[in-house]
């Protein structure tokens, strides 16, 4: 992918390895220097500011290098971009920045008063501890893949950190700070992938489980037992839908249905996971999941 970032001083096309794109903001990874460029809105005094990790307040119309970064000799391996902060996993170290509006904890420091300009680290992490990181609208899910064991920080309003908080929660719920997931249904199982949604989140097991949790519906992990008679090795999550893939290149949509996202030919919401008829006959390769789109790739078939 090629993104022109074309300025005064540099005509070159810019060579992409991933982008993640939010709603006010996005981000992505240079493929040659491996540094970070943000743009969009950096936020406001009002909705908290630091969005970009610029550290000046600036609002961006093109992607723009986080020079900040690339001075302390910080390269990401993956940037995760919520509704007003972002969350970086740097290559080397593996050490989690965030950067952005500090209220409902998204940050992970503790402080839920203090907006970040810069990307700074998750004091709680060590270095070489976390291996992946998923990101819903206000809360951030990182996966030590040398346990297996999720830590989850941020909004909870919905059950969307997977924490637990008995019968209900409530607007304000959040952990500031990342805790570990510790739901009877993750007892004796290791986690392999992660994703999140607006407010809901999903993982698989080593085992080809999937666990689903948030949306106001489970506060914490529920392992999804109607696709125990399969593998699943990926899921995604949407704005409030989920997609899982088994081992045979099947493709099991659940959640809202709206806009059609579930692929179901209908609009209707599902409880539970449903195979994708009309892909039935395809193996797919890889998903992913917009905001209220869904796109898969698929094996080509031979003539």
């Amino acid at each position: 992918l090629q993104w022109n970032t074309a300025t005064d001083d540099d005509k070159s096309p810019l060579l992409v390895e991933s982008i993640d794109i939010g709603k006010k903001c996005s981000a992505l990874i240079d493929l040659i220097d491996g540094e970070l460029y943000t743009f969009g809105s950096d936020g406001s005094i009002g909705s908290g500011m630091g969005f970009l990790g610029h550290g000046n307040g600036r609002s961006y119309t093109t992607p723009t290098l986080v020079s900040s970064l690339g001075e302390d000799g910080v390269y990401p391996e993956q940037v995760v971009v919520g509704n007003s902060h972002m969350t970086v996993l740097t290559k080397d170290d593996h050490e989690v920045l965030t950067t952005g509006a500090g209220s409902y904890g998204r940050l992970g420091n503790i402080d839920t008063h203090m907006d970040q300009l810069y990307f700074e680290p998750v004091e709680i992490f060590g270095t070489h501890e976390i291996s992946t990181l998923a990101g819903g609208h206000s809360f951030t899910l990182a996966l030590n893949a040398t346990t297996g064991q999720l830590h989850a920080w941020g909004r909870n309003d919905k059950g969307q950190l997977g924490t637990g908080l008995g019968l209900a929660v409530d607007m304000y719920a959040m952990e500031a700070m990342p805790v570990p997931l510790e739901a009877d249904e993750l007892v004796g199982r290791r986690v392999s992938k992660v994703a999140a949604g607006h407010s809901h989140a999903a993982c698989v097991t080593e085992g080809g489980e999937l666990l689903f949790w948030g949306s106001g519906i489970y506060l914490e992990p529920y392992r999804v037992t109607t696709l125990l008679h399969t593998k699943i090795v990926d899921v995604a999550c949407g704005q409030d839908y989920t997609l899982a893939l088994d081992q045979e290149g099947k493709l099991y949509t659940f959640g809202k249905g709206k806009t059609g996202v579930l692929g179901q030919a209908s609009v209707k919401s599902l409880n539970q996971p449903a195979l994708v008829e009309a892909l039935a006959d395809k193996k797919i390769l890889s998903i992913n999941a917009g905001y209220a789109h869904a796109a898969c790739l698929v094996e080509e078939e031979d003539e």
